[in-house]
């Protein structure tokens, strides 16, 4: 997810996008009031809500979020959401730290941009403005039976995603138990600037033939999920999940590449037209992912507690670990929920930090040093805070600190690598206030 663009237009088309939600928003209130007997119009619940993202010397995202959802007198249910993302700041391309500057070209083939000696190559162009909507509608099919449709779409600068997905959900043991069967699948269309970039082939400099390839391509992706929700007392429910998640299509992120060193001291290899050797990002076109969740809701009291875990592995080598667990604290018209999350993940089969100059002729056929594919792990702590406005509805803030890390030193790193961190730590924060009316 990128975008190379003119700022001002960028913001623009921030501007237009909020005036448009916003005046939906005002034009649905004001049907509403003139409503509030009957009619289609009333009866409406709605959530607006503005996050802030930011993380420290790198990317800054802020999103609106506008839900809306109507239950019927057949207790059927429809809901839409709106999702505004603007993002920009500095991304890592993927290539490891080096002892001297560090010239890249920029995805566009049309000018660069460097990195200083010893710090983490960042591609500073990163801009990016994604709106995304989403519906749903839930309906009875009998006493203990019930469906859930649903369906969204979201575009970006250079990517465009649709989908749809149906969950088929049957009560029994009276009630106390409820297995659901669901299907989704998604469609993406990726169209990166300047092309997509040819697997395992060398950056050029500027102004010179990049290779690239097609000006876009696919990517489909088809999902199963099997899942069980059971009262197990009074105070405690219990949800237990298995899904399975096939992609077919382009996977490659075309602005990652890869650095490739001197096989004893560490330091870039010359290029063909820049002075390191950078080798565009090759992934396998299909993707296999498994995964199973439980979690735990217990009440405590006037208090509760949800803990989740939920463990994933793929065939790309990827094995993930999550843990979550919150707690509320309820008072009498404001509450507390404090939030922990643990996630730690194994490397995939062909991620690599570098390569060394040696392995360049025979690498292959996948390679690529994006850090969401590396061995990391990463912990979130926050803290959500509660209450209702004179007028009876709720509010909340929530903010949140996220730290990630990874392998600083890893075993193979060579010569001159050994004196640099090969995987910088991430700091971030947010902040999200939601209004619910």
């Amino acid at each position: 997810m990128q975008l190379i663009k003119n700022k001002q237009q960028t913001h623009k088309n921030i501007r237009q996008l909020l005036k448009t939600a916003t005046g939906c928003l005002l034009g649905a209130s004001t049907l509403a009031q003139a409503d509030t007997q009957q009619g289609y119009f009333s009866g409406w619940e709605t959530d607006v809500a503005a996050l802030g993202y930011t993380e420290i010397d790198r990317v800054s995202a802020y999103e609106p979020v506008i839900t809306t959802r109507k239950t019927f007198d057949d207790e059927s249910v429809l809901g839409f959401k709106l999702v505004i993302d603007a993002l920009t700041g500095a991304s890592p391309n993927g290539a490891s730290p080096s002892d001297q500057i560090q010239t890249f070209t920029r995805p566009s083939g049309k000018g660069s941009y460097q990195s200083a000696a010893g710090e983490t190559p960042l591609d500073d162009t990163f801009h990016d403005t994604r709106v995304s909507f989403s519906a749903n509608y839930e309906y009875d099919l009998g006493r203990v039976d019930k469906m859930i449709w649903g369906g969204n779409i979201s575009k970006e600068f250079d990517f465009f995603s649709s989908g749809l997905s149906a969950t088929y959900l049957h009560d029994f043991n009276n009630r106390n138990s409820t297995l659901s069967f669901g299907l989704s699948s998604e469609y993406d269309l990726i169209t990166p600037a300047g092309g997509i970039a040819v697997p395992l082939a060398q950056m050029q400099a500027s102004g010179a033939v990049q290779p690239k390839g097609d000006d876009s391509d696919t990517r489909f992706m088809g999902e199963m999920l099997v899942g069980l929700t059971q009262v197990i007392n009074r105070e405690t429910i219990a949800v237990f999940n298995y899904s399975y998640a096939q992609s077919n299509g382009y996977h490659n992120d075309p602005y990652k590449v890869t650095s490739v060193v001197d096989d004893l001291t560490g330091s870039l290899v010359p290029g063909e037209s820049l002075t390191g050797t950078y080798l565009y990002d090759s992934r396998p076109d299909k993707r296999n992912k498994h995964s199973v969740y439980g979690q735990v809701k217990r009440a405590l009291g006037a208090d509760s507690a949800d803990f989740s875990y939920r463990y994933m592995w793929d065939d790309w080598g990827v094995a993930s670990h999550t843990f979550n667990l919150t707690y509320r604290k309820n008072f009498s018209s404001w509450y507390l929920e404090p939030h922990i999350r643990y996630y730690t993940q194994s490397a995939a089969d062909f991620y690599r930090h570098s390569i060394s100059e040696s392995e360049m002729a025979d690498i292959g056929p996948y390679l690529t040093s994006d850090y969401r594919l590396a061995q990391m792990w990463a912990s979130t702590l926050g803290l959500k805070i509660g209450f209702k406005t004179p007028n009876g509805n709720n509010n909340s803030i929530r903010l949140e600190y996220y730290h990630q890390d990874g392998e600083k030193s890893p075993s193979d790193a060579v010569g001159i690598q050994k004196n640099y961190d090969m995987f910088p730590t991430l700091d971030a924060f947010i902040i999200q206030y939601t209004y619910s009316f």
